[in-house]
């Protein structure tokens, strides 16, 4: 058998699609992830337990694609009457539900057994898309949630601030002193004379200062 080379999502149905387009009987599977192809079987006299094939296909659990230095062997087609390497054949009667054989080839485990009806490459695919769709669904879904919330946090900011704003205003008018046009007054001005200012009697001189009583000193020794 050839070795086909890895492939991440490997699986039964995916191994047996490339080996039918090679028009090769037989197929293998190992370490999860290599798939072989070829025209016979591996002889008989390889047979060995069957726990030596217990990896899971990479691409597909739910199958086995051989072990760490084995193969699980199958053939592409059920009715197809498929040659060992030691001369012998396989019927095509034990491919419709056949028991599990293990063998063994120069020096690795092979397990062999009859292929089943699994569509080719369903498997993998099946696995890598419904992957692909979950974590795009959960990034999506966390990329709508920040942003919804990032919306309704600055909103909220946005109404505190204008209530904070609209209060300061508040206390601040409330707070302010009315003054009124007796408060402007000035307590050393004279009243009397201040209400006569508003009375015109005549020119005065604008050096002076009106605001006040003036007293008027005399000499007493000038009357004599």
């Amino acid at each position: 058998m050839e070795d086909q080379g890895k492939y991440t999502y490997q699986s039964v149905g995916y191994c047996r699609g490339v080996c039918k387009k090679l028009k090769k009987p037989a197929m293998a599977l190992t370490k999860g992830t290599n798939c072989y192809c070829g025209d016979k079987l591996p002889p008989r006299s390889s047979k060995t337990d069957d726990d030596q094939c217990k990896r899971d296909c990479d691409g597909y659990p739910d199958e086995i694609c051989g072990g760490k230095n084995a193969f699980s062997v199958y053939i592409t087609e059920k009715d197809d009457d498929v040659d060992y390497e030691d001369g012998s054949s396989l019927p095509s009667s034990t491919s419709t539900s056949p028991p599990m054989r293990t063998i063994t080839q120069s020096g690795q485990t092979v397990v062999v057994t009859a292929g089943t009806d699994e569509k080719e490459g369903g498997g993998p695919n099946k696995a890598g898309i419904a992957a692909g769709v979950v974590v795009g669904v959960v990034a999506l879904a966390a990329i709508i949630g920040g942003g919804i919330f990032y919306m309704k946090y600055k909103k909220r900011r946005e109404v505190v601030e204008e209530y904070r704003r609209n209060a300061t205003i508040s206390n601040f008018v409330s707070s302010g002193k009315t003054y009124s046009e007796s408060s402007m007054s000035d307590s050393r001005l004279e009243p009397t004379l201040m209400s006569q200012r508003r009375q015109s009697n005549g020119s005065i001189a604008d050096d002076q200062d009106f605001s006040r009583r003036i007293l008027k000193v005399t000499n007493p020794d000038s009357q004599y």
